[in-house]
């Protein structure tokens, strides 16, 4: 029975990782379903739970979205933290809006792909 629960676990696992993530960002987007927000800084994802923040943010510029290429490269969670906290808390709220919308394109693309 214990092994039948294990067997079950690796399977839910297995199917709840997008695999056409890099191994990381499977765990980044995982956290990120559970609503742990692991990238960033608590005071930002707490910032960001009030929805007048979203109103009074405006365009994301040109280098954020250069800087998101380079953050999807980084090669451990430390690094994406640490080089979110050099942005603005501006940037990072705009960041954070881009996070949250790719976290559920991801969700809805790998949910496609299941059925």
């Amino acid at each position: 029975m214990n092994l039948s629960l294990e067997s079950e676990a690796i399977l839910a696992e297995q199917y709840a990782n997008p695999d056409f993530l890099p191994p990381l960002w499977r765990v980044i987007f995982q956290e990120a379903m559970r609503g742990h927000h692991i990238i960033f800084p608590r005071a930002i994802v707490e910032l960001m739970q009030d929805p007048t923040h979203y109103r009074n943010l405006g365009t994301p510029a040109k280098d954020l979205e250069e800087f998101c290429v380079h953050l999807f490269a980084a090669p451990d969670l430390k690094a994406i933290r640490t080089m979110i906290n050099f942005l603005t808390i501006d940037e990072q709220k705009q960041l954070f809006l881009i996070y949250v919308q790719l976290m559920k394109s991801i969700r809805d693309t790998h949910k496609e792909s299941m059925n």
